[in-house]
This record gives C-alpha cells, sequence and structure tokens, in this order.
C-alpha cells in the first residue's frame, strides 16, 4: 500500500508541472477528459496544461498568477479507497510533509459530494480535494500547491474549479 500511495503523490508532483513532454498543449476555457469521463472549467484569464504527464493523459495543470498551481486529474481507485475522505487523509503523507492528524471536510466538486484537506509540505501549503465517481469508475482530485501567504486567493480559484467540474459520458 505504501508504494502505491508513493506512486500516487509522484503522479501529483507530476501534475504539478515538474516533468515535460513534446506533446504539451494549453487549454482556455473548458478541458475535456473523456476517457476518465469530466470536464472542467478553468477560469478566465488563466491556462491549462497538459500532455506534460507520463501515460495516457489523465487531467489538466494550471499554473496561477501567486505561482502556485493546481491540477486535476482523474484515475482508478487503485487503492481501494471506501470514502474520499480516507483518500485524502491517505495521501497526505510524503517527505517533508508536516501535519498533525489530518482532518478531512466536505467539499462539493460540481454535483459530486467530496472531501479536502489541506496539510504543509516544506514552505508550500497543499489543499487536496477527491471526488468517487457515482457507481465506480475513475476518482477525481483536485490539488492545489501554494504559499501561506496566497493560501486564501488560491483557494478562492480552486474553489472556482471545483464548481466547474463535470461528469462527461466516460469512454
Amino acid at each position: 500500500m505504501i508504494s502505491r500511495l508513493s506512486a500516487t503523490i509522484t503522479f501529483l508532483l507530476t501534475m504539478s508541472g515538474h516533468a515535460t513532454r513534446a506533446q504539451v498543449r494549453f487549454i482556455e476555457g473548458t478541458y475535456r477528459n473523456p476517457a476518465e469521463g469530466y470536464s472542467v472549467k478553468i477560469p478566465r484569464g488563466l491556462k491549462g496544461k497538459t500532455g506534460n504527464q507520463a501515460g495516457p493523459e489523465r487531467g489538466v495543470s494550471i499554473a496561477l498568477p501567486s505561482g502556485g498551481t493546481i491540477s486535476v486529474f482523474g484515475e482508478p481507485n487503485s487503492l481501494e479507497w471506501a470514502t474520499p475522505e480516507e483518500g485524502v487523509t491517505s495521501a497526505t503523507a510524503g517527505p517533508d510533509c508536516t501535519s498533525e492528524k489530518p482532518v478531512a471536510q466536505p467539499a462539493q466538486v460540481g454535483k459530486l459530494r467530496g472531501s479536502q484537506t489541506t496539510y504543509i509540505c516544506g514552505d508550500r501549503v497543499v489543499t487536496l480535494v477527491l471526488a468517487f465517481r457515482p457507481r465506480g469508475g475513475p476518482i477525481y482530485w483536485f490539488r492545489l500547491d501554494t504559499t501561506p501567504a496566497h493560501k486564501s486567493e488560491d483557494e478562492a480559484i480552486l474553489s472556482r474549479l471545483g464548481g466547474g467540474f463535470r461528469l462527461i459520458p466516460w469512454q
């Protein structure tokens, strides 16, 4: 289970824009991912970047004016978490991450009910939001990585992204 969790955290960091690939695309407006069964509206004035992750395209990363990033992606529930609360609190482990026992709070992701938690990793504040597709299938992550000084303004953008999340036919 630790190796799967480590792989999930590595993927989250990769989606934050730390890796590049030749097929990078920039998205304005609505990002659609039929393979994972979702779309998300990127707020006006921001651009999403995709094609930078290894393997199949799972999502989009958005650079924020503050220097922070938000990553949105879908993936299989390979750890078989029973609830989004279990998923977000399990994903807070990692090197340089300090937090008291993570507290999961309810979060709205489009029409889905999800869960979120916030924790500290080095000099960064990380907020994770997780929602499950009804009746199985992919799970959906939103990851905000920012500084304490920009937490409030960046969480407002994260909230707008969550409000613009929609399930689409999963192919």
